[in-house]
């Protein structure tokens, strides 16, 4: 299975220093104590880096910044109609956070929120139009991020690293989708 890589190509990646490196000291040889043996401690680095990095690439779609906008767009998108609540679950956003998300999306005129017809006391989410094609460049830039950012890897260990951290993401969110 390839990962975003239609033709199977490598992307190079570029690789940019971090801007806060002490640039005046030798830090070659900082002991890690047991970071450097914990899962824990390479996935909350990673997350802040391809986030950093995501936030990049998305800065002029003006999704930049904080976490679950392209979360929901997309997810919304794929599933018009979706309730809050749903859409939190898999985001893993409480309520205040969802709700304040919601609101700022809907402010943008990326999204609306409708009563049910089916249950009038529960909202289900739309994208507008304006959401949509957000939605569709959204798409093509996190695909490419992800490419550039895990370039690093084969596509081999890719499939890999996606599989285990599916395994992980699906023991503690119930009722995962199966992957397409």
């Amino acid at each position: 299975m390839s990962i975003g890589r239609a033709n199977g190509s490598r992307v190079t990646r570029r690789t940019p220093g971090n801007p806060q490196a002490p640039k005046t000291i030798d830090y070659s040889n900082v002991d890690f104590d047991i970071f450097g043996d914990l899962l824990s401690f390479y996935v909350r680095t990673v997350n802040i880096l391809v986030s950093r990095d995501l936030d990049e690439q998305t800065e002029e779609l003006a999704m930049a910044g904080g976490t679950g906008k392209i979360s929901t767009l997309l997810l919304v998108g794929a599933n018009p109609g979706l309730r809050p609540s749903v859409l939190a679950h898999f985001i893993l956003k409480d309520r205040s956070a969802m709700g304040k998300l919601l609101e700022q999306m809907e402010r943008a005129g990326l999204l609306e929120q409708k009563v049910s017809s089916a249950e009038r006391r529960a909202r289900e989410l739309y994208l507008t139009p304006k959401g949509r094609a957000l939605a569709q460049q959204v798409r093509e830039v996190a695909r490419r991020q992800s490419d550039d950012f895990f370039s690093v890897l084969t596509d081999e260990e890719q499939d890999s690293l996606l599989r285990i951290l599916r395994k992980v993401y699906e023991s503690y969110v119930d009722k995962v989708p199966s992957p397409a």
